[in-house]
């Protein structure tokens, strides 16, 4: 069985470069869109894709792995949580568990606070550029564009387009 945890810890090592690759790329990303260089966005999330779907790949790894811890008698019916794992483990792994299972709560606290805020970040640079595309495109003229005497009147629009320079 502590072959089985040893290679756990080292899939989980590994799943943890992987996830700190990926917050690399997030924080890439959020400077991407403070500077506002949108174009290069897309080649971001092109290697976030390929990075998520290496994730993903370790991921079922680990699952199956922890399906065949689960077999062993010591397991029973616990659940496979970081806390099972480190007790079940002996030292030096033990202490080795308990120290990447910080590093990866660590992770995922600052992975969640790079994801808000470069959603929030998305979310005013969509704003910013519907505002812009309403400036430019935007008409509210009352009635029709002639009145009854046929007699051109002047726009009543508000878009960039309706101002004379």
């Amino acid at each position: 069985m502590q072959e089985h945890l040893l290679n756990l810890y080292s899939l989980v090592k590994y799943e943890l470069e992987k996830y700190s690759s990926l917050l690399e790329l997030l924080y890439q990303e959020r400077q991407v869109l403070v500077e506002r260089k949108i174009e290069d966005l897309a080649d971001l999330i092109s290697e976030k894709e390929k990075l998520i779907y290496r994730i993903n790949n370790v991921e079922s790894e680990r699952d199956d792995l922890l399906a065949e811890l689960s077999a062993f008698p010591h397991v029973g019916s616990k659940s496979l949580d970081a806390a099972t794992l480190i007790e079940l483990a002996e030292e030096p792994l033990k202490s080795e568990f308990a120290d990447i299972f910080d590093e990866v709560q660590r992770v995922r606290t600052e992975f969640e606070y790079v994801n808000a805020t470069n959603k929030e970040l998305l979310l005013s640079e969509y704003e910013y550029v519907s505002f812009l595309i309403d400036q430019v495109t935007r008409i509210e003229e009352p009635g029709e564009t002639y009145e009854d005497d046929g007699s051109l009147r002047s726009p009543v629009g508000k878009g960039m387009f309706d101002h004379r320079i």
